[in-house]
């Protein structure tokens, strides 16, 4: 049996509110809501705050150490400023010593924080979570790139090496460098092989290689209203791959990733997170749900509509 995941939405009953113009505490707030404190009748995900700077805005939560790696992710204001819709970065790193202190740190990345995104989604178990800052005032599937709704996972990899020290990252497309702005290719919703965050060693060696979330197939279509029941598609889940971006790449000790178990080729696969050859749905309301086999998958919205999260159960 996997981890059983839960479903965080800004409209539940006693869900923490963001403002028009959502504030870097505001953000947090929630995070902490669904990481750590629980509201309503939702328990909370069972992460931990590991610190806290509330006059910056600034703060880092870890996984669970028993189910988990005990990876740290670290949120914090731009500019340090409590600003109505000031954006918030975060980093993670498999360990921390403060606030700013990381080791194997990821590329910085940025959560979207403006004043069409105050309403909110968090998808996640007690190792890794889908952050979702919703794009307010449009509630079908298909998002022009104009529309920035930002997915990202914070978390564990699903690694296919058992006790991967590294495998907590930031799990976002076409984010090898650090992304201050971020915007709709940046969402897990965007097809094709795309650049992420860096990766280290599995054994917790330093060496940096390049990495890319690999979807399997791309089917290209952007904008489409087919549906699987109209078309008679039946869908086959691809698991969403993260893999360096050559395997003549070298580890470590100067041997290629393809023949590597301390900084492979393929590192395993995101969590949840599947791509099918089918884009579809583009005029439904926001949320399409499907259940296959047993288990239910929320269609992510976006510019392709082809990525779905599994909604019952993850790893």
């Amino acid at each position: 049996m996997g981890l059983p995941v839960t479903v965080y939405r800004w409209d539940d009953v006693g869900a923490p509110q963001m403002s028009a113009s959502p504030t870097p505490s505001e953000v947090i707030a929630v995070l902490k809501a669904c990481l750590v404190n629980g509201y309503g009748t939702k328990a909370p995900l069972g992460w931990s705050i590991a610190f806290e700077d509330v006059a910056t805005s600034k703060i880092a939560f870890r996984n669970s150490t028993t189910e988990g790696s005990g990876g740290f992710v670290q949120y914090w204001s731009e500019n340090g400023t409590n600003n109505p819709n000031t954006q918030v970065h975060l980093r993670t790193g498999s360990a921390m010593s403060a606030l700013d202190v990381f080791s194997h740190p990821s590329n910085l990345f940025n959560h979207y924080n403006l004043s069409s995104a105050s309403e909110w989604v968090i998808v996640g178990t007690s190792i890794s979570y889908c952050a979702i800052p919703r794009y307010d005032g449009h509630n079908l599937n298909y998002l022009s790139p104009s529309y920035n709704e930002v997915s990202y996972i914070i978390g564990d990899l699903d690694s296919n090496y058992i006790n991967d020290i590294t495998r907590f990252n930031i799990f976002a497309n076409n984010t090898r460098t650090d992304i201050t702005a971020a915007n709709y290719s940046h969402s897990l919703a965007y097809q094709g092989v795309n650049a992420c965050s860096s990766m280290y060693g599995v054994d917790g060696n330093t060496k940096q290689n390049s990495h890319v979330i690999d979807y399997g197939i791309s089917v290209g279509l952007t904008n489409s209203n087919d549906t699987l029941e109209l078309t008679g598609v039946i869908p086959v889940l691809i698991p969403v791959v993260v893999r360096t971006t050559s395997p003549a790449l070298t580890d470590i000790d100067g041997i290629k990733c393809s023949l590597s178990n301390k900084n492979p080729f393929i590192r395993g696969t995101i969590a949840g997170l599947y791509n099918i050859c089918f884009c579809g749905y583009g005029d439904e309301q926001w949320p399409t749900i499907k259940n296959w086999n047993g288990q239910d998958y929320m269609l992510l919205r976006g510019y392709f509509n082809s990525t779905w999260i599994n909604i019952t159960e993850w790893y």
